[in-house]
């Protein structure tokens, strides 16, 4: 099998598995230059010497611009080799797999960009104008309390909600198994206020035609509505779930504990929340 055929089958096989669009997409981006390089080498014939002279090219280590990537966009490529690689393992489509060469460079990630607690506040206190201020009160309020991810948020359906105990099941989770989490009183009222004339089947998050709301939608929604708050900085809904993040392990100092409330598969994923804040260290050592 040549290496184009086996990349298409390995992202089919992705969708087939529940993965996101996002996730698909991402990998398609980084493969489509593996499979200019090798041309039309048999994926079997792939070795670790031309891995090695791939990842040297400049369409890896360049920018359009001239400047060098940064070393995170460059493991990129290397993680979905490996990928796809391992895939290739498992169908006994290559005989040895040659991405043990490929090693992730170390890089420190930018703290995620967040609201601080006064933003927060200042958002989840506006009074909200507008024929649809009760449906993006809901979705803000709900998106902050539960760090849900927007796709799950959208695919919500007023029967995924158990309006006894406030427990709300995602369907749309990254893996594709249904997960639960769990709504305060306060965002309960708000989600019942616009659940009242739904069918149990229908999209909870609607448009104004009906429709469940798009992810486009979505976020103008939250970039509009953070401005009318008076809140400056671009905001977008993954700004809401890091937000909720930072708030949780700045509250608990529990790393575990936000892992959890996020759903990461892998610690490391969450260890970005864990990066420090000056003012936990001056308090700690009772300077502040």
């Amino acid at each position: 099998m040549r290496v184009q055929q086996a990349v298409e089958q390995f992202l089919e096989d992705l969708g087939t598995e529940g993965r996101s669009p996002h996730t698909v997409a991402a990998y398609r981006r980084d493969l489509a230059k593996f499979c200019e390089f090798a041309d039309d080498t048999v994926i079997d014939a792939v070795t670790p010497a031309m891995l090695t002279s791939f990842m040297a090219t400049e369409s890896v280590q360049v920018r359009p611009c001239g400047t060098q990537k940064a070393n995170a966009t460059i493991n990129r490529y290397r993680v979905s080799l490996k990928a796809l690689f391992a895939w290739g393992s498992d169908r006994w489509l290559v005989s040895r797999n040659p991405t043990a060469i490929l090693k992730c460079k170390r890089h420190r990630s930018p703290p995620p960009a967040i609201l601080t607690d006064a933003e927060v506040d200042r958002l989840l206190g506006s009074s909200l104008e507008g024929r649809n201020a009760t449906r993006d009160r809901a979705l803000l309020s709900f998106m902050l309390t539960t760090g849900c991810r927007l796709g799950e948020t959208l695919a919500l359906n007023a029967r995924d909600i158990d309006w006894d105990t406030g427990r709300v099941t995602l369907h749309s989770a990254k893996g594709g198994e249904p997960e639960t989490v769990n709504v305060g009183r306060q965002v309960l009222h708000m989600l019942q206020s616009i659940a009242r004339d739904t069918e149990p089947g229908h999209a909870l998050f609607r448009s104004t035609s009906g429709r469940r709301l798009s992810h486009r939608q979505a976020q103008r929604i939250v970039a509009a509505r953070s401005r009318e708050a008076g809140i400056e900085k671009p905001v977008t809904p993954h700004i809401l779930r890091h937000s909720f993040a930072t708030r949780l392990y700045n509250a608990t100092g529990d790393l575990r504990l936000v892992q959890v409330a996020l759903r990461h598969n892998h610690i490391t994923t969450t260890e970005q929340y864990a990066q420090l804040d000056p003012r936990r260290l001056e308090s700690a050592l009772g300077v502040a």
